[in-house]
């Protein structure tokens, strides 16, 4: 189904995601919808009013794994290299957004991008297995769609 998902810092490298080095096994696109209720005064019910598509969230979950002859010193490249792309570099922040994240789907005839920040992460390290351990990583894009690469296109796929 994820044909291709990359996060593009705004500084550093990407980072491939849903490949060997980093599986997902959940991936969800919410949308929210901003209503604005308005009680009628003296009867029931509310006024019916216009309602539009808030931000997106995106949250993955999955693993990373390390591989080769040394398994934990792998493991622990792959986890530096996520965290370094997903969490904004450290000192003054010059843009409003922390990079991009690229998704391709089945189906789909082209990559679209979503311009996002990290509102949430999460790496728990095991500590008797060192080599693999869970990732959660939720991101905010401020619009409620990803646009197409080349055509521009709105994908709401959430």
């Amino acid at each position: 189904m994820i044909t291709l998902l990359q996060y593009i810092p705004n500084v550093g490298s990407l980072v491939e995601l849903n490949d060997l080095n980093y599986p997902l096994h959940e991936f969800d696109i919410e949308t929210t919808i901003d209503p604005r209720e308005f009680k009628k005064m003296s009867e029931s019910g509310e006024w019916p009013t216009f309602t539009y598509p808030g931000a997106m969230t995106v949250h993955a979950e999955g693993d990373i794994v390390g591989y080769g002859g040394t398994p934990t010193n792998d493991y622990v490249t792959k986890r530096i290299a996520l965290l370094d792309a997903v969490l904004p570099p450290i000192g003054v922040l010059t843009a409003r957004h922390h990079g991009t994240l690229r998704l391709r789907l089945d189906g789909m005839s082209e990559n679209a991008d979503a311009l996002v920040v990290c509102s949430q992460q999460s790496i728990p390290m095991k500590a008797l297995h060192p080599a693999i351990s869970e990732f959660s990583i939720t991101w905010k894009a401020f619009l409620p769609y990803f646009t197409g690469v080349s055509s521009q296109t709105k994908y709401q796929l959430g």
